[in-house]
């Protein structure tokens, strides 16, 4: 690690060259690795809720969420029928980044009212892509030199660490020599 630009980019360095890591990207790769495992086993995680999240839908969505309240459940989510196009979240995940959690449901909710056939695969996908981003540090956070180290050497255990779930990359390298190259250093 050498420094930080702008709050949004790492600057780093190894025996190849240099790199400029995009920060949220890569904490989302990281996140997004972390909560597709989670997604697995859903049960395992789902905790009920003292106080329920009401949500609203259109009429017509209330309708058709109706028929897909067992996706929810795939994903650790207890949606409730709770009257008219209203429902309700009795229980979801426990690592649902704290106060995101109405928002990731109601995303989720548009996915799977958006979706012709739902398979259970892609659900988990989508879940974790929607989970790890809200999770994720954003552009323009400062990272103390210890926490930038340490999303980094996350990064690197990644079983997919170039690109973020939305498929934007997540570095760009310069080899000692393409830097010598800019430089005019050799030829």
């Amino acid at each position: 690690m050498i420094g930080q630009h702008h709050g949004t980019y790492l600057i780093a360095q190894n025996e190849q060259g240099l790199y400029l890591i995009d920060q949220h990207a890569a904490h989302e790769r990281v996140n997004y690795e972390y909560y597709y495992e989670k997604f697995g086993h859903p049960a395992d995680a789902s905790q009920e809720l003292l106080l329920p999240i009401t949500l609203e839908f259109t009429p017509s969505d209330g309708a058709k969420l109706q028929e897909r309240l067992h996706w929810f459940e795939q994903a650790g989510v207890i949606l409730e029928h709770f009257g008219g196009s209203t429902f309700r979240v009795v229980a979801h995940p426990y690592w649902f980044p704290q106060g995101e959690e109405a928002e990731i449901i109601e995303e989720m909710a548009e996915w799977v009212l958006s979706e012709r056939t739902i398979d259970l695969s892609k659900l988990r996908e989508k879940s974790s892509t929607l989970v790890s981003c809200k999770a994720s540090i954003k552009a323009n956070q400062k990272l103390t030199p210890e926490e930038a180290n340490t999303l980094i050497q996350r990064l690197a255990a990644c079983k997919q660490p170039y690109t973020c779930p939305h498929g934007r990359p997540i570095l760009v390298s310069f080899s000692t020599y393409d830097l010598e190259k800019l430089f005019k250093r050799v030829m």
